[in-house]
């Protein structure tokens, strides 16, 4: 979630401030259609009908012993017009404090992607937060380009795109680029990526999907870390359930 996007918004404190606003990143951007649990987004898009529920849970520990979690759930489904939906909401915690964030997200595909054929879609998504003692507000608003590639019996995926952070007042450029080898072993998907933006320190993160139903339920975990001398790392859990 997905991320599963870490470390996108400028980290202008330190500490929990920081831990609390990198993972607000994460915890919007990470499970917004980013084919759990890469933070990367992919190019698949739902066809009219078909729906997703999908929820996750993590923990972030930096080596100050600075310890957040974070908690999410999102409903989505294909609208037709080659697009679709989605709203999650989640809660991230530190200090004793908590956090409300949501997000209203979509993919629009350009190119459908299939076995043989690269996809290219447009992704766009409305972050909200509720900070301790304030009300909910606007947070943060992105879009990007999307491109996944199948070769050989394994995809790539490519983002490149912009975020604004009505919080801090500024737009940076957000990326990320992703390996993905399903069925690598037996019903387990492996992944591995990259990923970031132009005023923080990279992201490397790993990952498995366990398909436990095919096409109905799923399972996966992730583990990343922040290549910065703070050395972040989070850890995440989730499933998805498909209809």
């Amino acid at each position: 979630m997905k991320n599963q996007n870490l470390g996108i918004r400028k980290r202008s404190v330190t500490g929990i401030g920081a831990l609390v606003a990198m993972v607000l990143a994460s915890g919007l951007a990470l499970p917004v259609w980013a084919g759990r649990p890469l933070a990367t987004e992919d190019a698949g898009v739902l066809g009219q009908g078909e729906c997703e529920i999908e929820s996750y849970a993590g923990r972030v520990r930096s080596n100050d012993s600075d310890r957040l979690t974070t908690r999410w759930a999102q409903f989505g489904c294909g609208i037709g017009h080659d697009s679709q939906l989605a709203f999650g909401a989640g809660a991230d915690r530190a200090d004793g404090e908590t956090t409300t964030v949501a997000a209203l997200t979509g993919k629009t595909f350009l190119r459908k992607l299939t076995d043989d054929q690269t996809g290219l879609v447009l992704a766009y998504t409305l972050h909200g937060a509720k900070n301790p003692g304030n009300s909910f507000r606007h947070d943060a608003t992105e879009i990007k380009a999307v491109v996944s590639i199948p070769r050989n019996g394994w995809l790539l995926h490519a983002n490149l795109g912009s975020q604004y952070s009505q919080t801090a007042k500024v737009y940076s450029t957000i990326w990320g680029l992703a390996v993905e080898r399903p069925g690598a072993v037996g019903p387990v998907d492996l992944m591995a990526e990259v990923f970031g933006d132009d005023r923080t320190a990279p992201w490397v993160q790993v990952g498995a999907r366990w398909t436990v139903v095919p096409e109905r339920f799923y399972l996966d975990t992730s583990w990343g870390v922040q290549t910065d001398s703070a050395r972040t790392k989070q850890i995440t859990v989730g499933l998805k359930f498909a209809f």
